[in-house]
């Protein structure tokens, strides 16, 4: 009744000591839902607070590190890095902190930068991303800390690190990460509130945001199928916004463009006229993801393509003539990428099945990337 691990290169045995892992079985059947990432973006009021549930003492010190470190770096990969991106906004407006964001592919290529003074914080759900355990392995070579925000307790990333904040996100099935963003993006703005000792005015904001979770997939649901139905059949989907809206657009395409297998392009309002102005014509859809700080600089962005014909749905706390298709948000101080980006992952979850894909498992994907 016993199991030895042994190293074959000297023999010798390895001591470890067991971890118990609490898998709530119930997470792993789809109940009253048709697919499992419409279940999925269901809970995420629930993945949210749970995200949260940290010790306080445990966020402070974190948040003192990065506070304190000499250079500090969040790596990703997708979905991951776009919480990264988000946060890094985030940082700058409300710590002022200078965040290095970096796709864990090419972190590699920053290895000049890194001391033992650097601090790299790995996002990832799997915890088994190939690119991010690269990452950390070019980071550990020169002696820099790391810490780790991931989903899933015993993967490779949680013993690579010096510390780990765990998601709580729960089982994840679809292919698509849904409630592990949010997750994020809940964790690592507390993080940046608690780096200005405001650790429970970030917690309320958190919590205010997950509070509109419901409201908004109810009142949405039914005008977001709508939507699906009149964009099933088209080429294109653009998706622009500014400041925490930018990185909501990049996310907002990528599950777009992986589920519904529509080309979707996420990019900065303020890059339209830098080359894809050119590709806007009568009834090319453009979703433009509206914050209350870049209300005004979005809308000019958002007329200037529906001067040349564009299709322009909303997704703002205040409609606009501007606006051929509009989708109400709530407002919310500096949360609003924790909410924005839901209706658009409930958008691709319509486009997906209107077009006959399987919005659980897209061709070509794999929950976990394994392989550079």
């Amino acid at each position: 009744n016993k199991i030895k691990i042994i190293n074959f290169m000297d023999n010798k045995e390895i001591k470890k000591e067991p971890e118990t892992i609490n898998l709530d079985f119930k997470e792993s059947k789809k109940g009253k839902f048709k697919h499992y990432i419409i279940k999925e973006i269901s809970e995420q009021e629930e993945s949210i607070m749970r995200a949260i549930e940290q010790d306080q003492d445990f966020i402070k010190n974190i948040a003192n590190q990065i506070e304190n470190a000499f250079g500090v770096f969040f790596v990703g990969c997708g979905t991951s890095y776009h919480a990264c991106l988000s946060a890094s906004y985030l940082f700058s407006k409300i710590a002022k902190k200078h965040i290095n964001v970096v796709l864990a592919s090419e972190f590699r290529n920053y290895r000049h930068f890194l001391t033992e003074n650097t601090l790299v914080i790995a996002v990832s759900q799997s915890g088994e991303t190939a690119d991010v355990l690269d990452a950390i392995g070019v980071a550990k070579e020169k002696h820099s800390r790391i810490i780790s925000i991931v989903n899933v307790p015993g993967s490779s990333l949680t013993k690579l690190s010096d510390e780990v904040i765990m998601m709580n996100a729960g089982q994840e099935v679809s292919v698509l990460s849904t409630k592990s963003y949010t997750s994020q993006l809940a964790i690592l703005s507390l993080l940046a509130y608690a780096s200005i000792g405001k650790f429970e005015k970030g917690i309320g904001l958190i919590k205010k945001a997950a509070s509109y979770v419901d409201e908004i997939i109810s009142k949405n649901l039914n005008k977001l199928e709508s939507l699906a139905d009149m964009l099933k059949d088209k080429k294109d989907i653009f998706l622009i916004g500014r400041s925490l809206g930018f990185p909501t657009a990049l996310e907002g395409a990528l599950k777009i463009k992986e589920v519904s297998y529509i080309h979707a392009e996420g990019l900065a309002g303020g890059e339209l006229k830098h080359g894809t102005l050119a590709l806007i014509e009568k009834g090319v859809p453009v979703i433009v993801i509206s914050t209350d700080e870049t209300k005004k600089d979005i809308l000019n962005n958002a007329l200037e393509i529906k001067a040349r014909g564009g299709y322009i749905i909303g997704f703002n706390s205040e409609n606009s003539e501007a606006y051929d298709y509009f989708i109400k948000m709530p407002h919310l101080e500096d949360m609003e990428p924790i909410i924005s980006i839901i209706p658009i992952q409930i958008l691709a979850y319509y486009l997906a099945v209107k077009k006959g894909c399987d919005p659980d498992k897209p061709r070509n994907l794999a929950k976990s990337v394994t392989v550079k």
